[in-house]
């Protein structure tokens, strides 16, 4: 595949409040299709020997905004696609602006790391999608069900001078590669935030999340999502609905779970080390998505 940052101008993208009112989908059903399962491979050398090795991930979808020009974009994290020259994606086919569960395909292009544009700070990486939706229009005349989080759905500051230092969040993806592989769809997490999504752990834009975590999900969305109702930091209640990308899972962290094993007719003992997570994650948040948006935007 060529590189694709010189036809940005024909970009163009469905949002969550469009593709509500076209599809009549419920916004937790446009929520569990706005994630695409990557599958990456490249080259590596190990002990002197070349191999071939896999990374799978989560990508997620998301537009940005200039003026009258919608830029759609496929997100995850940098590491899922370093060091790669193909990629498997996988869609699920659209007719009428509505998913077809059942009727799925998968796309693999030959997509390098260099066709990606990596963010110069953080563990983030973006891909144009209307080139990778025209290819599968040529080649094979489907349209890719897919829903975009929007620039609208970055936190403002009401959001953040309103979440409290607990708020219970989800994580969509594919974690250890898990995936609904017959209607296409990802696995779904619940968790809470382990530190204020408003205020910087450490000093960096990201918090932490207390959520079950393993390889796979690395690139996918935490996302603030009430229904019904919801409490402030003030202690006030409120009816309705929220809805948030707060941020992109990027990191989870292990610990060394040390044991000995006895050999009677030795006598001797041999150490055993196992690493088991501690469902931390570390969530990059999603106000870092801007800074792509000044780098996309010389090229508009």
């Amino acid at each position: 595949m060529k590189k694709t940052t010189g036809i940005l101008l024909l970009l163009l993208g469905i949002s969550y409040q469009v593709s509500a009112q076209e599809s009549k989908l419920s916004t937790s059903e446009l929520f569990i299709n706005s994630t695409i399962r990557i599958e990456c491979s490249g080259d590596t050398i190990h002990e002197g020997v070349k191999k071939r090795f896999t990374s799978t991930g989560t990508g997620f979808y998301f537009q940005f905004r200039y003026d009258s020009v919608s830029l759609p974009v496929i997100v995850t994290n940098y590491h899922v696609i370093r060091k790669t020259d193909k990629c498997n994606l996988n869609f699920t086919e659209s007719i009428s602006n509505k998913p077809i569960y059942g009727s799925t395909f998968s796309e693999s292009l030959n997509i390098t790391e260099n066709d990606w544009l990596k963010h110069p700070k953080v563990d983030l990486a973006i891909i144009p999608l209307k080139p990778i939706l025209d290819y599968i229009k040529t080649t094979r005349n489907k349209t890719p069900f897919y829903v975009v989080f929007t620039e609208d759905l970055l936190p403002n500051k009401n959001i953040l001078d309103s979440i409290t230092a607990i708020e219970e969040v989800f994580m969509v993806g594919y974690p250890k590669g898990l995936w609904d592989k017959t209607n296409n769809l990802p696995i779904v997490r619940k968790g809470i935030t382990a530190t204020p999504a408003y205020l910087n752990y450490e000093g960096k834009k990201q918090f932490l999340l207390d959520i079950p975590n393993y390889s796979g999900s690395s690139g996918s969305p935490v996302v603030l999502f009430n229904q019904g109702a919801y409490s402030t930091r003030t202690g006030h209640l409120y009816i309705g609905n929220r809805l948030a990308l707060l941020g992109i899972n990027t990191q989870s962290w292990d610990y060394d779970a040390e044991g000995e094993v006895n050999q009677p007719s030795r006598n001797q003992k041999i150490e055993v080390r196992t690493r088991l997570p501690i469902n931390i994650g570390i969530v990059i948040k999603s106000e870092e998505l801007l800074v792509f948006k000044a780098l996309l935007e010389p090229y508009l």
